[in-house]
């Protein structure tokens, strides 16, 4: 029977708990569930499923260190062309709107063999959140004014990144429209081991996130403009 004091307002009474065998146990499988984790996650998010697309969407603000595996995906597939997509700014000139890095990517495809009639500049305005989704919309208002039809895609981007932004752009063109990921590496760190140095951490954790939103909390709407 349980112990009662104070009028029953307080009650003592038998209860399970972990063992100190029991809490080690369970701090292993947490270390083990934790281990997993961090090295099956940059995997995940770094979705690499590209090469069928009739169009090859290259974000823009990737970094141009890598702009090599964006020709070697080219080469490999084949696409009818090429669009370099790029959120700009309010300014009056390329290097506060940020169009510079779209515009570099570009001469950089061209240089290293990417015929110049297959690549395509495409900019739309910044918003304050959900930009991926708005530069998907973007691309899909191109191909339309363009009279491009096409039944599938694969999008370029930095690896931790690419699980995302195929579904963002799943999210922009439909059912109707295949979408392939490419994932190009970082060369800030070690894919293998991200969680050494702190531009991994950053990478993966964040993206991580910001992937867990866009699969569970995000809702398509208008865009909010940036300044």
């Amino acid at each position: 029977m349980p112990r009662r004091i104070l009028g029953g307002l307080i009650v003592r009474r038998e209860a399970w708990t972990l063992s100190r065998a029991g809490k080690v146990a369970v701090l292993m499988a947490l270390a083990s569930l934790l281990c997993a984790l961090g090295l099956g996650i940059h995997p995940f998010l770094a979705a690499n499923n590209g090469g069928d697309g009739e169009v090859l969407v290259v974000e823009g603000w990737i970094s141009m260190r890598r702009v090599e595996r964006v020709v070697e995906a080219f080469r490999q597939g084949h696409y009818r062309s090429v669009v370099v997509v790029r959120d700009v700014y309010r300014g009056a000139n390329k290097w506060t709107t940020g169009r510079y890095t779209a515009d570099y990517m570009a001469a950089d495809l061209v240089e290293q063999g990417v015929p110049k009639e297959s690549i395509n500049l495409l900019f739309c305005s910044a918003v304050r959140k959900d930009r991926t989704y708005h530069c998907a919309l973007a691309v899909r208002e191109w191909l339309e004014q363009n009279q491009m039809t096409i039944a599938s895609i694969d999008v370029a981007t930095m690896a931790a990144h690419a699980r995302r932004s195929r579904l963002l752009y799943r999210k922009a063109f439909g059912d109707g429209v295949k979408v392939g990921a490419i994932a190009i590496e970082d060369p800030s760190y070690d894919p293998a081991r991200w969680w050494r140095s702190s531009s991994g951490v950053r990478d993966v954790v964040g993206e991580a996130i910001a992937y867990a939103y866009a699969r569970l909390f995000f809702w398509p709407g208008a865009p909010e403009a940036s300044d």
